[in-house]
């Protein structure tokens, strides 16, 4: 510390932007940069200040946040620029970065882009509002008449729940460790519990919950040829692509694939079944022989955030429109999403929910929408506690390993063709901001790159790793020294 009433404070190195630089740049622009903080002008702007007493630069937590926030955005300005992303890319893309409220970054975050799996966050706010956390799908076995001595004289019939993680075991995800899901084989294991040995029918199984389209208006037939998604169905057994014992394969329906894997089970089991797999609604007046109810909703979610589950999420999505409007569709679906959205008043000009997951290039959000959503939730909250981490599970395990990111970032990610986007958390280092309590919060940040070229400006860049880079900047900030050397 320096007595006197006269102090020379040097804010241009190592932590501020050279004048004209990309902050500045940034600074200036209506699009692009912070435009929270005030702009800098005379001796501050050139990096030098002579400090009366009573000056602003007496107060070193206003000094150390505006190096901070400088420094930050330097790089984001830098990372979004057009020699990194291209020009078209720069121009359709958004970022936004908050801290405890206060705007660090903005690069067109009002404006609409398409958000890829990004708007799994969307989808996944409704349905913890409307459906709630502990909501669970439950998969029916029911007969028409009660087992007599063993034998059920009739059919079974598979009532589809539409549950998003009925999986056969084989077939269950991990990330790294094992994941919540039903276990199908379980149904199996309960018949015969319930003393059934024969069916003089077929098992039946029944996916009218939800409607009969499999795919949503305007995806591409690539989706479901490549196994990007699986069928939409009320009755799928692994997103609809399992293939379980003879006799089964990937051009069945769904219900009568599902109907197929339970009637192998049951053979296995020494239980009987008469008649071969098909499907049809379930007779009015059936009895309920077992069931599987699913884990809860805030669990699936996770598996399905994670591993950026699209058939599961639509799936879902067919549910909350069932709940919401009546109707298990798409449409229902993402209309009551919509309307959740709006009666909590949050940022809809320009937003467009065609689907649930993001597979649509229809869909369009803003990083408005993404910071709104993930403020509104918080960074212990349910929507983000089970994202994918850096560097240790889900679509981020491999990702930004080894630097100060890993571990800390908790984001969703998303990809299509020319579409790039990572939204989350970044949850504070111990001791960050050097004793300022403004700069020790968690940081919110949300970045959705459109209009990717397909080759980038730096040959050497991937589109994940740009998206990497902002998580990065954001990561490393405010890294600054102790308030001390800030003091007069």
């Amino acid at each position: 510390m320096v007595a006197g009433l006269v102090v020379p404070i040097v804010l241009a190195s190592p932590w501020a932007s050279p004048v004209g630089g990309p902050a500045a740049a940034a600074a200036s622009s209506p699009a692009r940069g912070n435009s929270a903080r005030p702009v800098l002008n005379g001796p501050l702007s050139n990096g030098l200040l002579t400090t009366p007493l009573l000056s602003p630069a007496r107060l070193p937590e206003t000094l150390q946040d505006l190096a901070a926030s400088r420094r930050l955005d330097a790089a984001l300005a830098s990372a979004m620029s057009p020699q990194a992303l291209g020009a078209g890319a720069a121009a359709n893309s958004c970022a936004e970065v908050v801290q405890d409220g206060r705007v660090l970054y903005q690069d067109h975050a009002d404006l609409p882009v398409i958000p890829a799996s990004n708007m799994k966050l969307v989808t996944a706010t409704a349905l913890l509002d409307k459906l709630g956390p502990s909501y669970r799908f439950q998969t029916s076995v029911m007969v028409a008449q009660e087992p007599v001595g063993g034998v059920v004289h009739g059919n079974l019939y598979l009532v589809g729940g539409g549950d998003p993680v009925l999986r056969l075991p084989s077939d269950a995800p991990s990330a790294p460790g094992p994941e919540p899901y039903s276990n199908f084989t379980g149904l199996a294991t309960e018949i015969k519990s319930a003393g059934v040995r024969e069916v003089t029918g077929s098992v039946v199984g029944d996916d009218t919950r939800y409607d009969s389209l499999r795919t949503v208006p305007g995806w591409p037939a690539r989706y479901e040829e490549e196994g990007d998604v699986g069928p939409l169905s009320a009755l799928d057994v692994d997103d609809g692509l399992a293939t379980a014992g003879g006799g089964l394969n990937l051009g069945l329906p769904p219900a009568v694939q599902a109907a197929g894997i339970l009637t192998n089970l049951l053979h296995s089991a020494g239980i009987r079944v008469q008649g071969g797999p098909t499907s049809g609604k379930t007779p009015a007046g059936s009895k309920l022989l077992v069931k599987l109810v699913s884990p809860p909703l805030s669990q699936i979610l996770g598996v399905v955030l994670r591993a950026s589950d699209d058939t599961a999420m639509e799936l879902m999505t067919k549910e909350l429109g069932l709940k919401e409007r009546g109707t298990g569709s798409t449409a229902a679906g993402t209309a009551a999403v919509r309307a959740d959205l709006a009666a909590d008043h949050l940022p809809l000009k320009g937003v467009v929910i065609a689907d649930g997951s993001g597979l649509s290039r229809s869909d369009r959000v803003t990083c408005a929408l993404l910071i709104a959503l993930l403020q509104r939730a918080g960074p212990n909250g349910l929507l983000v506690k089970d994202l994918p981490v850096a560097g240790r599970s889900g679509t981020l395990v491999s990702e930004l390993n080894g630097t100060t990111a890993a571990g800390r970032v908790y984001a969703k990610t998303g990809t299509l063709n020319y579409v790039k986007a990572l939204s989350g958390w970044v949850e504070p280092l111990r001791g960050q901001g050097g004793g300022n309590p403004q700069l020790a919060a968690p940081v919110v940040f949300a970045t959705v790159l459109n209009d990717l070229a397909p080759t980038l400006p730096n040959p050497h860049d991937t589109p994940a790793g740009l998206t990497d880079r902002v998580a990065l900047d954001v990561a490393e900030y405010p890294q600054m020294p102790a308030l001390t050397r800030f003091e007069p």
